[in-house]
C-alpha cells in the first residue's frame, strides 16, 4: 500500500497536503532554531501521531533517534487507524525506529521520559481538556527537553486572542521559547496555525 497521510477534518486532500508542506518547513526550522543538528540520539515522543506525517518529518531530521508514537486513533484525521500508521511507517522505511502505543493523551501512562515531544494539529481537538494533555506531556518531558506543538487556534470573538489565552493558561507548566506561523498568515485571521516551542518549568 502507498503512503497515505489522510485528510484533516474540515479540510480537503489538497488543503491537507499544503498544510503538511508548511508544517514540515516550520518544524524543521524549529529543530534548527533550538540548536539541534540532527545528529543527536534523542528519545522522542510524537503526541497524537495520527498517520505518521510528523513522525516521518522528525525521523528524517533526527536520523539517530528513536520515536514513540501515541494516539487513540479516533480524532483529528478522517479514517485514522493504527493499521494506516503502521503501513506508512513501513513504506517510509522507519518502522524499526518507531514504537506505536495506542493511548489517550488525557490518560497517559508512560514510565519513560523524553528529550523532545512533538505534536501537530492535535490538542485543539480536545477542547478545554487540552490543558490536561499539556500537564501530562510535561510530566514525561525531561527538564532539559522541549515540547514543540503546532496547532490551530480559532478566534471565537474579538475580545479573546486564543493563542495568547492558551499561553497564559499553561504559564505555570511551560515557558515559550519562541513561536512562529506561516508568512502569509494574518493575525486577524479567524483560524491561525501557530507553532510554539515550550520549555518545561522544573
Amino acid at each position: 500500500m502507498a503512503v497515505d497521510f489522510g485528510v484533516y477534518h474540515h479540510s480537503s486532500k489538497e488543503s491537507s497536503e499544503k498544510l503538511r508542506e508548511i508544517s514540515k518547513i516550520m518544524f524543521t526550522e524549529a529543530f534548527k532554531k533550538l540548536g539541534y543538528s540532527g545528529d543527536e540520539k534523542l528519545k522522542i515522543l510524537d503526541a497524537g501521531a495520527g498517520s505518521g506525517f510528523l513522525t516521518y518529518v522528525t525521523a528524517m531530521y533526527f536520523k539517530n533517534s528513536d520515536i514513540i508514537d501515541i494516539d487513540n486513533f479516533s480524532e483529528s484525521l478522517i479514517d485514522n487507524s493504527i493499521e494506516r500508521l503502521d503501513n506508512n511507517l513501513r513504506e517510509l522505511g522507519i518502522i524499526d525506529r518507531v514504537r506505536i502505543i495506542k493511548m489517550d493523551l488525557l490518560n497517559m501512562d508512560i514510565k519513560e521520559s523524553f528529550d523532545l515531544v512533538v505534536s501537530n494539529l492535535v490538542l485543539h481537538n480536545l477542547g478545554k481538556r487540552r490543558f490536561i494533555a499539556y500537564k501530562n506531556i510535561k510530566k514525561v518531558l525531561k527538564c532539559s527537553g522541549y515540547f514543540i506543538n503546532a496547532d490551530g487556534f480559532i478566534r471565537k470573538n474579538i475580545f479573546v486572542e486564543p493563542f495568547k489565552s492558551d499561553v497564559s493558561k499553561i504559564s505555570d507548566l511551560f515557558d515559550v521559547s519562541f513561536a512562529m506561523e506561516p508568512k502569509d498568515q494574518k493575525r486577524t485571521d479567524v483560524w491561525r496555525y501557530i507553532l510554539m516551542a515550550l520549555k518545561p518549568i522544573c
